[in-house]
Order: C-alpha cells, then sequence, then structure tokens
C-alpha cells in the first residue's frame, strides 16, 4: 500500500495546564461525570517504577501490543502511574518531561477501565499530582484521528500550532518585507525628490546618498576611510551628524538600496569613481518607499506587534527573548534547548533566519509583511520539533476508523 504521508499543515495541539482549578472549569460536563464515575468505583491510582512487569501491563492495555513506540524501560526522571480496581490494573499513563512540561507518551485502559473511564480519572490525577511541581502543563497531544482527537480537546485548557512535516509546496517566509505583490517595474519620476525630502526630515541628515545596496554603501565608506554606524534597526533617528548607513530593503518591501546619511557624493563621482550609479534603481527604490515612510508608525507598530505575538507563543515553554532595545524590531532572538534541531527544520521547511552557532541564538524574522498565520507556522515547526512522538516509529498497524 502507498505510504501516504500527512501532518504537514498546521494543526492544533492541547495543552492542559496544572491547575485543579481551572482545569475543572475548563473542562466539559461529561468529563467530571467520568471523574466521579471512578472514584465511586474506588479506582487508586499509583505510581509505578516503569520496570518491565509494568510495561508489559501498559502493552496488554495498548491497541498495538508490539507497538515499537512503547518505552522498554523509564528513567528515574519519567512518570508511570498505574490505576487500580482493587488489586487489577485497569488503567496506565506514563508522562515524559520535556522542558518545562510533561509530554502524555501514553495513555490506556483496559475493556473494565474504560467502562470506567479510567483515562478521564487518570488524567485528573496527574493534574492534581503535579499542580505544584516544575511542570507547568502536560502536552497531552495533537491527533490526526478525529475521535482521538475529541478526547484530547475536552481536556485542553490552551491549544497551540504544530507541524511536523514539510508540505509538497512550501510556504516561504523570507527575513525582510519584500513581496512578489510589491514588485513593480514601471517608477513614478516625480516621487524620486520627495522621497529624498522625507527622508531627510525623517533622518534628520541634510546629505543623503542612494547606492544600489548595502555591499556599495559599505564599499564607498571604506574608500573614504570612514567608519559608519550601520543603523538601520534604529531608523528613523535624530541626526547626530555622523556618518550611518540604512539598508532599505531590511525595512521596507524594496527589492534594492541603501542610503549614506552625512554624505553627499554626485552622480558624476558615483560613476567615474566608484562605478556604482544607477539613476534607475534609484528611481525604483524611492519611488517604491514612498507610501510606506508616509504610513511608518504602522510598520513600527506591526512589527512590534509580530514580535508579541511570538513572544505569547514561547512563553508556553518560558522561552523569553534575548534583550533587544532596536527601535524597529527585526528579528526574535532566542536560546533554546533544542536550538540545533530548530534550525535544521527551520532549513528543511525554508524559512528564513538568523543562527549564531556558537550561543545557540536564532532569529525569527517579525517584519511588517508577516500575518499571524506565518507566525504560527513558524512556532509550530518548533512545536513539531518538542513533540516527542516526531521521533516515533510508524507502527503501520490501524484500528478502524472509529
Amino acid at each position: 500500500m502507498a505510504g501516504y504521508i500527512s501532518k504537514d499543515f498546521i494543526h492544533y495541539g492541547c495543552g492542559l495546564e496544572l491547575n485543579p482549578s481551572k482545569v475543572l472549569q475548563s473542562v466539559p460536563h461529561s468529563v467530571r461525570k467520568n471523574i466521579k464515575k471512578a472514584g465511586r468505583a474506588g479506582i487508586v491510582v499509583r505510581r509505578a517504577e516503569g520496570k518491565p512487569v509494568d510495561i508489559n501491563i501498559l502493552r496488554s492495555m495498548w491497541y498495538d501490543p508490539s507497538d515499537p513506540n512503547i518505552p522498554a524501560a523509564l528513567s528515574d526522571s519519567d512518570y508511570m502511574f498505574i490505576a487500580f480496581e482493587g488489586e487489577l490494573p485497569v488503567g496506565v499513563c506514563v508522562l515524559l518531561p520535556s522542558g518545562r512540561h510533561l509530554f502524555l507518551n501514553n495513555l490506556a485502559g483496559s475493556e473494565r477501565g474504560k467502562r470506567l473511564r479510567v483515562q478521564d480519572y487518570l488524567l485528573w490525577h496527574c493534574v492534581n499530582y503535579f499542580s505544584k511541581s516544575e511542570f507547568d502543563y502536560i502536552d497531552v497531544g495533537v491527533s490526526y484521528r478525529p475521535s482521538l482527537y475529541r478526547f484530547f480537546t475536552k481536556w485542553q485548557t490552551f491549544t497551540y500550532p504544530v507541524i511536523f512535516n514539510k508540505p509538497i509546496i512550501e510556504l516561504p517566509i523570507k527575513s525582510n518585507p519584500f513581496l512578489p505583490e510589491y514588485f513593480q517595474s514601471q517608477p513614478d519620476s516625480n516621487m524620486e525628490m520627495k522621497t529624498l525630502n522625507l527622508l531627510r526630515k525623517m533622518t534628520g541628515g541634510t546629505e543623503i546618498t542612494f547606492t544600489p545596496d548595502l555591499k556599495s554603501a559599505k564599499m564607498i565608506c571604506t574608500s573614504l576611510d570612514a567608519d559608519p554606524k550601520e543603523t538601520t534597526f534604529d531608523f528613523p533617528k535624530i541626526d547626530d551628524g555622523k556618518m550611518s548607513i540604512i539598508s532599505l530593503p531590511d525595512i521596507f518591501s524594496c527589492q534594492f538600496g541603501a542610503i549614506i546619511l552625512n554624505l553627499k557624493i554626485g552622480d558624476d563621482d558615483m560613476w567615474n569613481k566608484y562605478g556604482c550609479l544607477d539613476v534607475f534603481k534609484r528611481r525604483l527604490t524611492l519611488s517604491g518607499i514612498n507610501m510606506e515612510l508616509n504610513n511608518f508608525d504602522k510598520i513600527i507598530s506591526r512589527r512590534k506587534s509580530n514580535y508579541r505575538y511570538l513572544e505569547k507563543l514561547f512563553m508556553i515553554d518560558n522561552i523569553r527573548p534575548s534583550d533587544d532595545k532596536l527601535a524597529i524590531k527585526s528579528y526574535f532572538n532566542f536560546i533554546c534547548d533544542e536550538h540545533k534541531r530548530y534550525q535544521n527544520k527551520l532549513l528543511e521547511f525554508g524559512i528564513e533566519h538568523k543562527y549564531d552557532k556558537k550561543s545557540g541564538e536564532i532569529g525569527l524574522p517579525v517584519h511588517q509583511n508577516l500575518k499571524n498565520d506565518h507566525l504560527d507556522y513558524m512556532y509550530a515547526i518548533y512545536r513539531g520539533v518538542l513533540n516527542l512522538c516526531s521521533e516515533w516509529n510508524h507502527s503501520d498497524k490501524y484500528n478502524n476508523y472509529k
């Protein structure tokens, strides 16, 4: 049979906060009834060591006793709970630590346990057991099987986006804000001087030299024995009279251009001395960014909003951004334990980003042309890395669809 591979779209996993009062307010009435039903039956839950005899109890209740994803043994830091009716085991739950949360690796009940709704009772026991622990929540998980997913969603107190596999048609996310729909080939020649005047007003620089790209700007400054600051993400700024460079495509939806503040080079010298005069590219670029310059507050606001959105997502696992005091938010920079695996996944998915091999710091773009769906996508890739089932072997065993 052909091996269809899914899990290549954003799905939403279920997180269960370890707060008993909040959980009782969140779960549906049917779950509360199930908890009471198992309690009245005298179900007792005990922590097990995860020895082979305990694993065999799990296998006896699991849909596939030979499933290669069942752990052979548990470590001292893993958690296994067995529910008993008298001395008869009727349910098993296995939780594995993953950063600040616990991953629900297995949850199973015997036929008797299922009639007693022991799975709900086990999860409720775990919420209380870990309510004062170092863990923040249980990752109940995500399922592509509707019936199982319905069970997961009953227990969610929050959701998170997750994706495991790269889709055939990729969603390209660039580190700069240029998009195909912003492409233009017929510039408005009347806008060139208006844009230069607007740049002078916004930056405070009376002299401005346009260059085709950042490389040309740096080459010119080097030839002048000048060492200007690259102040791209401090734009706009009150001019301090010193020479500085601003890369336009890093801020605006354009393909080309950099400006050197407090330096004036005429077109003759740009052509004859520096070999980088491009009148048409200058006109194209300055014409194209005029509207964004006139709405610059919206660029700043959107980038800040994107930054806060990613911050909220990564705070699910207590990952905080690196200190960023730039006037224009450019990247959401952070360090996580799984930085190398996440970096590899970002490359696989075609997501442009920054990565410092030495420190492990990753930077995700937050420019103004990214929507919340794009931000969800980048975080969903991280959750796919974090989710322990991403390392499972497919057992090729299917129960009925139901």
